[in-house]
């Protein structure tokens, strides 16, 4: 039900900040990743260099451009909520906006006793959804969900199709390049689901 959404508890609290704590050491990482450093977009190095505070803002000017957080999306189980089951937790990045679970992470985290209302079921669903993106985009953990742990699937893969799947997901950002546009990959657990999108240029 719809209502559920603005359910909240001293439980959400705790998942929610540990979700976002999550998520900013994930974007952290991601800026020692050789990937993030090693990239052709222009912007990385100026960014870099500037001397900004690493906080959302710098992340979302860092890494959308990279990986159009802003228009990946998620499927949500059926179960888990009744409601929204199409999520992109990364939106208001298209607007140089930051999302309100992540507001809302900040203010349970921060002064939590009069901010522990945030801790709505919608925001830790939405919250999770962003840690997951952030898994199954990433380059250097998206190998490692293929090799390791069978999450990201082509729709006609057998084990030994994985070295061909690296190579070609290994060539884009978002997953599938621009000549490899027939392929469907899917990244599935048994919570959310991410159907890779067809990207505009090639990784060199």
């Amino acid at each position: 039900m719809k209502a559920h959404r603005e359910i909240w508890s001293e439980f959400f609290s705790d998942f929610l900040t540990k979700t976002g704590n999550s998520i900013d050491s994930f974007f952290r990482n991601m800026l020692k990743d050789k990937t993030t450093s090693s990239s052709n977009y222009s912007h990385v190095a100026g960014l870099i260099t500037s001397g900004r505070k690493r906080d959302i803002n710098f992340f979302r000017d860092m890494f959308d451009p990279m990986y159009s957080l802003s228009g990946a999306g998620v499927s949500i189980a059926y179960g888990l909520t009744f409601y929204d089951r199409n999520l992109r937790p990364f939106k208001e990045f298209e607007h140089k906006q930051v999302p309100a679970w992540w507001k809302a992470y900040n203010h349970v985290k921060h002064t939590w006793f009069d901010c522990v209302e945030e801790a709505t079921l919608a925001n830790v669903v939405s919250a999770l959804a962003g840690l997951f993106l952030l898994n199954v985009l990433n380059t250097s953990s998206r190998l490692y969900l293929i090799r390791h742990q069978n999450v990201i699937r082509w729709d006609f893969m057998e084990s030994e199709s994985r070295p061909q799947i690296e190579q070609v997901m290994g060539k884009s950002k978002m997953g599938i390049p621009k000549n490899c546009a027939g392929y469907n990959f899917t990244a599935n657990t048994p919570v959310f689901i991410h159907a890779y999108r067809n990207d505009k240029t090639t990784i060199v």
